[in-house]
C-alpha cells in the first residue's frame, strides 16, 4: 500500500477518534459537575458551560469536515479546539474542588490542565483557520504568517499559566479568598503583566489578519469563494454584536457585576458557519441572511442605544425620581424613529449584497450609460448587468447560439426575451444567486426593464453585422463579376482580335503575291471573327446594362420583351401593358430600373413558361416614393409552378438588395408578382 493510499485510510479513523475524544471529555465535565456538585453560577463564570459548549461543536463540526474532506486543514483545527476546550472544562470541577479542599498536589495539576489547555484553542488554532479558510491553505503573500502565530500561541500558553488564580472571574475564588492556585508552566517571581500584554496585542493583530484574509479572499474570489467567506463573516458579526451588545446592556442593568460569560456561547456558531460554508454553501442565500442579520442587528442597537441615551438625558432633566416620564420619552423617540431607520438602513444593506434592485432607474440607468459610453457591442455591458443587481452569470443569445458571456455560470439560469419593434431579437440569461431557487420579482422587475435598452443595442449590433455581411458579399460578387468579365474578354474578344491581327497580317502577305482568291477567303474570316467579337461585346454591354433600356426606357423595353414573347407558333399568350405609364414614370436611378426590368423579364418569362395562361397584364407605376412594378396572369391558380426556385429567388435578392420588397403567390385568378422599390433611399 502506497504512502497516499495509507493516508486515506488512516484519516478517517483519526477524525473520528479526535472528534470521540472532544465528545468525551464534554461528558466527563459533565460527570464532574454532577459528583463535585459544582453550582451553576461556578460553572457558567468560569467558562466551563462556554468551553464545554464550544468544543463539543467543534469536534462535530470538525469531525464532519476532516471526514468528507481530509485534504482540508478547516477539519483537523477545528478538531484541536474541540480538544483543547473541552479538556480545560473536563478539568474546572476537579480544580475548584482541590482549590476548596487544599489539596496542593490536586490544584497544581488542574490548574496546569486548565491554564495550559484553552490558551491553544483561542491563540493558536482559531487564528490559523481564519487563516487557511476556506480551502486549508494559507495564502502565498500570508504564509510569513505561520511562524509569528505558532509563536504567539506558545506564548499565550505560558501568559495564562502565570495567572495564579484561573478561577478569579467565580464567586469565592478571587485572589485573598483562596490560596494561589500555581501551573507546573508558571515561572514565578517575574513580573508577566508586560509580556502578557505583548501577547494578547499580537493575538489581537493575528485575528485582524486573519479577517483581513477573509476580505481579500471575497474581494478577490470567484463566485464560490465569495458564498463561503460571508459564512464565517456573518457568524463574526452576530458573536461580536451578541458580546458587545450583552456587555453594553449588562454594566447598565447590573453595573459593577462583571462580564456577562454567558455570552460567549455564541462562538459556538463560527465553527458552525465553517461547517457549512466548506460542505454546503448553499445550504441557504447568504446574501439573504447577510442582509436580514445585519439589518436588524445594527437596528436593535441601535434602538437599544437611543432608548438608554433618552431615559438618561430626561433622567438628568427631570430627576431620578421620575422615572415614568424617562421611560414613556425613550419609548415615543424609539418607536417614531423605528421604521424610517429601518427601511434606510434595509436599503442600504440589500444594496451591498443585492445591487441596485431596490431602485430600477438607477439600475437601468447604469446599463444604459454602460451602452452608451463604454460598450463596443451587446455584449459588453454583461458585466454592467452582473455589477448592478450582483447576479453570478449573464448571458446573450441570439437565434439560440451564445452571442457573449460574464462570469461564471451557475446551476440554475432564467431567461428574458430581448425585443425591438414587437419582435424576439434575442435572449438575456442570467444566472440565480446561490441558495436561491428562483429570481426574486424585484430581480425580475429590473431585468425586464434592462432588457429594453439592450433589446434595442442588441437589434442595432445585429443590422450593423448585416450590413459588413452585406458590404463583403457586395465586394465579393463585384470581384467575381470582374474576374467572370476578363476572362470572357480574354477567352473571347482577346482571341478574335488576335486571330484578326494574324489574317491581316496574311492578307498583306498575299496581297504582295497577288493571290485574290486566298485574300477572299481570309477577308471572310475577318469578318465572320469580327461579327462575333462585336456581338460577344454586346452581350456584355447589356449584361452590364440592358441595351433595350438605354435606348427605349423601362416601359418600351418591357413592351418589346413581351412582344417577343408572344411571337411563338402557337401564341397563346396575348399581352397588355395595364397602365401605359410614359410620361408617368419619367426618369430612375439606374439601380432601380435595371431591377424594375430585371424583375418584369423574369416574371414574364416564367408566365410564358410554367402558368398555363393566355393573358398577361404588366403594370409600372411610380407611387409615394415608389415604383411598383407588376405581372398578373390568368392561370389556373392552383399553385403549380409557383415552387421557389432560382428566378423567384434572385426577383427577391433583386427587390431586397434596394430595400424593397417582392411578393409572389398564386391567386383564385391566375398568379401574381409585384415589387416596390423605394426611389428616394436608391436616389440619395
Amino acid at each position: 500500500m502506497s504512502h497516499e493510499g495509507g493516508a486515506r485510510t488512516v484519516r478517517p479513523w483519526l477524525a473520528a477518534a479526535l472528534a470521540a475524544l472532544g465528545v468525551a471529555e464534554a461528558l466527563i465535565t459533565v460527570v464532574g459537575v454532577l459528583v463535585t456538585g459544582l453550582s451553576f453560577a461556578a460553572a457558567r463564570d468560569s467558562f466551563l458551560i462556554s468551553n464545554a459548549t464550544i468544543g463539543t461543536v467543534c469536534a462535530l463540526c470538525g469531525g464532519l469536515i476532516a471526514a468528507y474532506r481530509p485534504r482540508n486543514a478547516l477539519g483537523w483545527l477545528l478538531l484541536g479546539v474541540a480538544v483543547a476546550q473541552t479538556a480545560t472544562a473536563a478539568v474546572t470541577p476537579w480544580l475548584a474542588r482541590a482549590i476548596v479542599a487544599g489539596d496542593p498536589r490536586a490544584v497544581t495539576w488542574t490548574a496546569t490542565v486548565y491554564s495550559a489547555a484553552w490558551p491553544w484553542a483561542v491563540g493558536l488554532f482559531l487564528p490559523l483557520a481564519l487563516l487557511v479558510f476556506p480551502d486549508g491553505r494559507l495564502p502565498g503573500r500570508a504564509r510569513w504568517l505561520l511562524v509569528p502565530v505558532v509563536a504567539n500561541g506558545v506564548a499565550q500558553v505560558l501568559a495564562f499559566s502565570a495567572d495564579p488564580y484561573p478561577l478569579a472571574p467565580v464567586a469565592g475564588f478571587a485572589p485573598g479568598q483562596v490560596a494561589p492556585a500555581w501551573s507546573v508552566l508558571a515561572i514565578r517571581g517575574v513580573d508577566v503583566g508586560v509580556p502578557a500584554a505583548i501577547t494578547n496585542a499580537v493575538l489581537a493583530a493575528t485575528y485582524l489578519a486573519g479577517v483581513v484574509t477573509l476580505v481579500v479572499r471575497y474581494r478577490r474570489g470567484d463566485e464560490r469563494t465569495r458564498q463561503q467567506v460571508l459564512w464565517p463573516l456573518l457568524a463574526a458579526v452576530v458573536v461580536v454584536v451578541v458580546i458587545a451588545g450583552t456587555r453594553a446592556v449588562w454594566s447598565v442593568a447590573a453595573p459593577g457585576t462583571g462580564f456577562p460569560v454567558i455570552s460567549t456561547l455564541a462562538v459556538a456558531l463560527v465553527p458552525v458557519a465553517i461547517t457549512i460554508a466548506v460542505l454546503r454553501y448553499r445550504l441557504l442565500d447568504i446574501r439573504l441572511l447577510w442582509s436580514r442579520a445585519v439589518t436588524y442587528l445594527v437596528l436593535t442597537a441601535a434602538l437599544v442605544a437611543t432608548y438608554v441615551a433618552v431615559v438618561e438625558v430626561v433622567t438628568r432633566l427631570l430627576g431620578p425620581a421620575d422615572g415614568l416620564a424617562s421611560s414613556v420619552a425613550a419609548t415615543v423617540v424609539v418607536a417614531a424613529a423605528f421604521n424610517p431607520f429601518r427601511v434606510r438602513l434595509q436599503r442600504r444593506v440589500d444594496t451591498l449584497f443585492y445591487g441596485d434592485r431596490s431602485d430600477p432607474v438607477r439600475a437601468v440607468a447604469s446599463v444604459t450609460e454602460h451602452l452608451a459610453t463604454g460598450a463596443d457591442r451587446p455584449r459588453d455591458v454583461l458585466p454592467a448587468v452582473c455589477q448592478a443587481l450582483r447576479l453570478p452569470w449573464a448571458a446573450l443569445a441570439v437565434d439560440g447560439e451564445p452571442a457573449g458571456e460574464a462570469g461564471a455560470r451557475p446551476a440554475l439560469v432564467e431567461v428574458f426575451p430581448l425585443r425591438h419593434a414587437g419582435r424576439t431579437v434575442g435572449e438575456l440569461r442570467v444566472g440565480v444567486r446561490s441558495g436561491q431557487a428562483r429570481l426574486d420579482p424585484s430581480d425580475r422587475a429590473v431585468l425586464e426593464l434592462m432588457a429594453l435598452p439592450i433589446g434595442v443595442a442588441l437589434h442595432a449590433d445585429t443590422l450593423s453585422a448585416a450590413v459588413q455581411r452585406s458590404r463583403q458579399e457586395i465586394v465579393a460578387a463585384r470581384e467575381e463579376e470582374r474576374r467572370r468579365l476578363r476572362r470572357d474578354l480574354h477567352d473571347g474578344l482577346a482571341s478574335v482580335l488576335t486571330g484578326v491581327a494574324f489574317q491581316a497580317d496574311t492578307v498583306v502577305t498575299l496581297a504582295d503575291a497577288d493571290d485574290r482568291t486566298r485574300i477572299a477567303e481570309l477577308g471572310e474570316d475577318i469578318r465572320s471573327g469580327v461579327t462575333g467579337a462585336l456581338a460577344d461585346v454586346r452581350r456584355l454591354i447589356n449584361e452590364l446594362h440592358p441595351s433595350a433600356l438605354h435606348e427605349l426606357g423601362l416601359v418600351e423595353a418591357v413592351r418589346r420583351h413581351a412582344q417577343r414573347l408572344t411571337r411563338g407558333d402557337p401564341a397563346p399568350l396575348a399581352f397588355a401593358l395595364v397602365q401605359d405609364a410614359d410620361g408617368e414614370v419619367g426618369e430612375l436611378p439606374a439601380a432601380v430600373e435595371v431591377a424594375a426590368y430585371r424583375i418584369l423579364v423574369e416574371a414574364l418569362t416564367n408566365v410564358a413558361r410554367h402558368a398555363r395562361a393566355t393573358r398577361a397584364e404588366v403594370d409600372i407605376r411610380c407611387t409615394d416614393g415608389e415604383l411598383v412594378v407588376g405581372v398578373r396572369d390568368d392561370g389556373p391558380g392552383d399553385g403549380a409552378g409557383w415552387t421557389a426556385g432560382v428566378g423567384l429567388a434572385s426577383m427577391r435578392e433583386r427587390a431586397e438588395e434596394l430595400g424593397g420588397l417582392l411578393c409572389a403567390a398564386p391567386t383564385p385568378t391566375g398568379g401574381r408578382v409585384e415589387a416596390r422599390l423605394p426611389l428616394a433611399r436608391v436616389a440619395a
